[in-house]
């Protein structure tokens, strides 16, 4: 390692260290060239499951941003490991500054998929074994102190909190990235969001309604993965996250489905079970309502609600809806 190198004089461990945080930065460089190419020509990169996608939605600095500031970072530490090689001693501290910020940036990026996203980025673990290796490359004093820093960060994380100030912010970026599709109210009526499961017998007769109800305009949550979903004048999303939804009926303590979410000029309106959700359908969505009659929630209710309902026309949102496994909601296709 360069620490025992330097100190000692042994030239051939410095030339294999050396070697290998070079390739380890080529490396690193390859693959977020790779993603920056595949985001300006596709629009996406590659993503192995729903972390990536779900990190990318939290964030608000776009994921080429990322990407190409890893990018730097490993150009970086490559053109500067073959200076050192020319020149020893020329630019080694300021590499050494370079991979502590790089471990304290991933530290950061890791943390919050832990704390936050609750779902992890495999591409972003890559990136930060990468970095521990290229400490490690460096010598034992300096992942040591990588490692602490790394372990700083989560510490500090451990010690916030994050959750959302009110439930007023469900139609924020982060629940956003949890819908499935949208399909557009022909009235000024209610927003709504409907969470649902692909095995829930109450959510498939919901889903039946709202076919009926033309005027809101209704944003579908699913909780679980789903094949297909045919619902008349729907508008897809390019890609949903089931967990972003499951992680927001957490937030407010829900395990049951179906839920409707209802954002109208009194504020939030937060229902379980076919039964509630059916009766404010009525009142609210009725079949070709005029707009003169879209009207929001029920009288005397205001700002954030939240109504309890018995679990007998619900279904867990976590576990799936037995009794309702082997039935198919018509017109859909799951």
């Amino acid at each position: 390692m360069f620490d025992n190198a330097f100190l000692d004089g042994k030239i051939g461990t410095r030339s294999s260290s050396a070697m290998m945080i070079l390739l380890t930065a080529l490396l690193g460089s390859l693959l977020t060239a790779l993603q920056a190419v595949l985001i300006l020509f596709t629009g996406d990169a590659i993503c192995i499951g729903d972390g990536c996608r779900i990190v990318e939605n939290l964030t608000t600095v776009p994921p080429l941003v990322f990407h190409l500031a890893g990018l730097v970072f490993f150009q970086a530490i490559f053109w500067g490991m073959l200076l050192e090689k020319k020149n020893p001693g020329t630019v080694m501290k300021a590499m050494k500054v370079v991979l502590l910020a790089g471990m304290a940036c991933e530290g950061v990026l890791v943390s919050f998929q832990f704390y936050i996203s609750e779902s992890f980025c495999l591409y972003c673990v890559v990136i930060l074994a990468l970095i521990v290796f290229l400490n490690l490359a460096v010598g034992t004093r300096q992942v040591g102190t990588g490692l602490l820093i790394l372990a700083s960060v989560f510490v500090v994380f451990s010690g916030l909190q994050f959750k959302s100030a009110a439930a007023g912010q469900a139609e924020d970026t982060s629940l956003t990235a949890g819908t499935y599709g949208l399909r557009p109210g022909t009235e000024p009526g209610p927003k709504i969001s409907l969470f649902f499961s692909s095995s829930c017998l109450y959510c498939e007769k919901i889903i039946a309604t709202l076919k009926e109800r033309h005027g809101c305009t209704v944003r579908f949550q699913p909780v679980d993965r789903i094949p297909g979903f045919d619902f008349p004048g729907l508008q897809p999303a390019p890609s949903y996250s089931p967990e972003v939804n499951r992680n927001f009926l957490r937030t407010l303590d829900i395990d049951e489905i179906p839920v409707l979410l209802a954002k109208d000029a009194d504020g939030i309106l937060i229902l379980k079970g076919e039964g509630p959700i059916r009766g404010y359908l009525d009142r609210n969505c009725p079949q070709d309502q005029p707009a003169d009659n879209a009207a929001g929630s029920a009288p005397g209710m205001t700002g954030e609600r939240f109504i309890p309902q018995p679990a007998d026309d619900s279904c867990s949102a976590f576990d799936g809806c037995e009794e309702s496994t082997s039935r198919q909601p018509a017109g859909t296709a799951w």
